[in-house]
């Protein structure tokens, strides 16, 4: 892999910067220094076919560390020309156009956080073709999470009861974002949204719930276990039983021979009562 021309790559960013007020010139020349710089994982197999035509380059790191470097102090400045650039990189089919969109949503002042977080809700639920919802969500609150989490969590409270039943996706995709984070010390908060969210577990939340329970336990295992015993006294809903099920594996050998038994007894309860 040849190393990159820091003297040029900072030439070519300076126009990029030159173009932050037009979206389409941003994208446009966004789009040229991509095919310059970007590394193609198939390029020396591929030489044959225009760069033009990939719809995924795997933009470089250096690319991304030079163009924060370069871009941030004019999202800073001039935050709605950002959000602009935004919703068009967003809907781009170029996946890195698409990671360049939400750092760039990431790094906007948090005085336009409800713009910021409205945005990264509704591209994680519009098919997310590009990403995972976690990695969006992650690089869209960059800024919210060093400077003031709780806003966060504010949103993730909204996407709670919210009624449509996609919200809840990203109410847990949201919490595992939190709890990721050391410095985020408001986990009571999380484990009172946990145990709603465990009353009302479906198949469109499982998988969700494994994980964020997994990353519970590895910040603080005796709570997480302690909500998981909470949920099982609760009388959970099948889909809830299975959750737990899927999750003994995780956890010591003492706790996996004590949440056996008590599934055991929570499958028989739910018998009984149909």
């Amino acid at each position: 892999m040849p190393a990159v021309n820091l003297l040029q790559l900072r030439i070519e960013l300076n126009e990029l910067l030159w173009n932050f007020t037009d979206p389409p010139a941003f994208r446009k020349t966004l789009l040229d220094l991509l095919e310059k710089f970007a590394y193609t994982a198939y390029r020396s197999e591929s030489k044959a076919r225009a760069v033009s035509t990939r719809p995924q380059l795997q933009v470089s790191l250096i690319l991304l560390r030079e163009m924060d470097l370069m871009l941030i102090p004019a999202i800073r400045e001039q935050p709605q020309a950002a959000l602009a650039i935004c919703d068009l990189l967003w809907n781009d089919e170029n996946i890195d156009v698409c990671l360049i969109a939400s750092r760039i949503l990431g790094e906007i002042p948090i005085e336009h956080s409800d713009l910021v977080l409205d945005r990264a809700g509704e591209w994680a639920l519009s098919g997310m073709r590009h990403m995972t919802s976690r990695t969006l969500l992650k690089n869209a609150t960059s800024l919210i999470m060093r400077n003031d989490p709780e806003i966060l969590l504010r949103k993730v409270r909204r996407w709670y009861v919210d009624p449509r039943e996609e919200q809840n996706s990203l109410c847990l995709e949201g919490m595992a974002i939190l709890v990721e984070d050391r410095s985020f010390e408001n986990l009571p908060a999380i484990f009172t949204l946990v145990e709603a969210l465990m009353g009302e577990a479906n198949l469109q939340t499982q998988r969700s719930l494994e994980e964020l329970f997994q990353v519970l336990y590895q910040r603080t295992p005796n709570e997480t276990i302690y909500v998981i015993r909470q949920c099982l006294n609760d009388n959970p809903n099948v889909t809830a039983q299975r959750v737990i099920r899927r999750l003994i594996p995780f956890f010591d050998q003492k706790v996996q021979k004590s949440l056996q038994d008590s599934l055991r007894e929570a499958a028989r309860k739910t018998k009984r009562e149909k």
